[in-house]
């Protein structure tokens, strides 16, 4: 199985963490997005919007992180997805993974842009204050919980990512500052799946290691 992706980006990270969760065994290629690979027409004839990441298996294709997040909790080991059984979890996943990806991922790719890679453009200080705003809410949430929904689910796969890019960028202490969110922190951490998300030396880089 391929996938191509960019180091710096945060759905890129959950596929890789997702993939490592599963023991699916993973070939990765950058794309790098930074000098419009994705916008290329090479890539466009494989991915009509440009979308990434980009998997393949034999004769099957996919794009954007939905789509192979999907696809690797189906194919990877094990007889347990991650999307929870519970219709109130599984309702919860859903709103937080959505929380994730439209309030703190923008702001968060604001941070790397200006921080890793030095583009200028993007307002930092009121990217920080809507990071802070959502995690304010989602530290509430997991108040007492192990992880954010249930079992490990497809939100902790989301999250996870974005506390990984804010260490990356020097903003740890919005996760360690908030006591549930560095308790669940920890525990995320301690996964043998974390060990696989890029360094900061792979997204400064452009750099990507496979999963074994």
């Amino acid at each position: 199985m391929k996938m191509r992706g960019f180091p710096g980006d945060v759905n890129t990270a959950k596929c890789l963490l997702m993939a490592a969760e599963k023991k699916v065994q993973l070939d990765v290629e950058v794309l790098d997005v930074k000098t419009g690979a994705s916008d290329s027409d090479e890539y466009r004839a494989l991915s009509s919007f440009g979308k990434y990441p980009y998997l393949e298996e034999g004769d099957f294709a996919t794009n954007s992180v939905n789509a192979v997040l999907s696809f690797l909790d189906v194919r990877g080991e094990g007889n347990s997805l991650l999307n929870p059984k519970k219709a109130q979890f599984f309702g919860h996943q859903n709103y937080w993974s959505q929380v994730a990806r439209t309030l703190c991922e923008p702001a968060l790719m604001t941070l790397i842009d200006a921080n890793v890679y030095g583009e200028a453009g993007g307002d930092t200080d009121a990217a920080c204050k809507q990071i802070d705003t959502v995690l304010d809410e989602l530290n509430s949430f997991v108040d007492n919980k192990e992880y954010i929904v249930g079992d490990y689910s497809f939100a902790d796969v989301h999250w996870t990512a974005v506390a990984h890019m804010l260490t990356l960028v020097g903003a740890e202490d919005a996760i360690t500052s908030r006591s549930n969110l560095n308790a669940w922190f920890g525990r995320v951490k301690a996964r043998p799946s974390y060990a696989g998300l890029p360094s900061l030396d792979d997204v400064k880089n452009k750099q990507l290691r496979s999963v074994a």
